[in-house]
């Protein structure tokens, strides 16, 4: 999206007559998370750049927010210094949710991971959460803990920053396997190797299943073999969503 203001701009926020009969009928949650939103974007619609796209040739811009599951249409007139709020819709969450549990220093293939289950979002046969959700100002810790505490199926990025997190280790990875050991409502915990590591020490980890092969991890494959198992991976966490979905049916 290209850019639409500097960052010292602050827009004048106003809402269509059909909007605040929208707003009326969200959820108390969604409604509080709306206003948040909207003054966010007001001091700078480019702020949330992987969450809004342009809809409409005369400039209409969605946000889509994760949870709750907001739409917000509006558009920015950088003449007067005004947002307009054209529409605004929770809508139904479809998919089941994978979250994905990484190291920082693995960012680049929590990135490979998403472009490749992109397709898989658009169609609405999962929803991704990773912590890029979190906004600032927000309860990291609580965020953390309510979307895996909701998750369906769940990816760890495997490597030797994964595995010296302190944070992981004690918060992140504990949670998880409670959570994958539990008969019902659990979560299908899987994981995905992305740099060399010693998690064969890891008897937890050991005994999960492995999306790839863990003696190959993704960086030492060139692009083609690297492009080849993500695809497969993908496949293969589909599988676990349709089994997961399986089960929240019954």
């Amino acid at each position: 999206m290209a850019k639409t203001t500097n960052e010292f701009q602050n827009f004048a926020v106003r809402y269509q007559n059909n909007v605040k009969e929208s707003i009326s009928r969200l959820s108390p949650r969604a409604e509080l998370e709306l206003y948040r939103i909207i003054n966010g974007l007001s001091e700078d619609p480019d702020r949330y750049p992987s969450r809004v796209e342009q809809v409409s040739k005369v400039g209409d811009l969605l946000y889509k927010h994760p949870d709750p599951p907001l739409e917000i249409t509006y558009r920015i007139d950088t003449v007067h210094n005004v947002m307009s709020v054209v529409d605004v819709q929770e809508r139904s969450i479809v998919g089941a949710l994978v979250v994905v549990s990484y190291s920082h220093a693995d960012e680049k293939w929590r990135n490979e991971l998403r472009k490749f289950l992109k397709p898989l979002v658009r169609n609405e046969r999962i929803r991704v959460w990773d912590d890029t959700a979190i906004d600032a100002g927000d309860q990291w810790r609580e965020e953390i803990k309510k979307a895996f505490g909701s998750a369906n199926v769940a990816i760890l990025l495997m490597s030797s920053d994964f595995l010296a997190s302190d944070f992981i280790s004690q918060h992140e990875f504990p949670f998880l396997v409670s959570r994958a050991n539990k008969k019902e409502g659990g979560v299908q915990l899987m994981w995905l190797a992305v740099r060399p590591s010693v998690f064969k020490q890891e008897p937890d980890i050991d005994k999960l299943e492995a999306l790839n092969d863990p003696d190959h991890p993704l960086s030492g494959l060139h692009k083609f073999a690297r492009e080849t198992e993500l695809t497969k991976v993908c496949g293969k966490i589909l599988k676990a969503v349709e089994k997961a979905s399986i089960s929240m049916a019954h």
